[in-house]
């Protein structure tokens, strides 16, 4: 990984405890930041999860640090957020509006 990108991680996401749940915001930042990065959607560890790759394939997950697990098993989805009843073709995944009773 980019000694530069890694320094920006290390900065807004030193810990666990600064990562949880904070995927979303993270890749949405780092991407602002790199925009080299490409933005993926998918599973880790099978927990929804967002996070980015490089040019050459590999991850860059700025909310890592959130799974006790040093091995992450990514499942990818789409590289893009969907957007609300947007359906990700080549793999049938559908981001639902909530229902409201």
């Amino acid at each position: 990984m980019n000694s530069v990108i890694k320094k920006w991680i290390n900065h807004f996401y030193p810990d666990k405890n600064s990562c949880v749940n904070k995927c979303n915001i993270a890749v949405r930042s780092i991407v602002a930041k790199f925009p080299e990065l490409n933005i993926q959607v998918g599973y880790a560890n099978g927990i929804y999860h967002c996070w980015c790759c490089d040019a050459q394939g590999n991850i860059v997950d700025p909310t890592a640090k959130q799974f006790n697990d040093d091995k992450i098993k990514y499942q990818l989805i789409a590289n893009r957020f969907l957007k609300k009843d947007e359906i990700e073709m080549s793999t049938g995944a559908i981001f639902l509006k909530p229902v409201s009773y």
